[in-house]
């Protein structure tokens, strides 16, 4: 016999998870740059703050 099951899906933590992900590609790119030379280790302090601020982590 088959039933007729209603599912409710919360996406609350999806728009969260997007963010943290956005947040570790920023922060994974500066870091690049950093160990690739390309900015001073002042910018690269800078910069993670900014970040880290701007997602409301700091």
């Amino acid at each position: 016999m088959l039933h007729n099951y209603n599912v409710e899906v919360n996406n609350s933590n999806d728009l969260k998870d997007n963010i943290m992900l956005n947040c570790s590609m920023e922060l994974s790119f500066l870091n690049n740059l950093f160990r690739e030379n390309l900015i001073l280790n002042s910018e690269h302090q800078e910069i993670k703050r900014k970040i880290l601020k701007d997602y409301k982590l700091l």
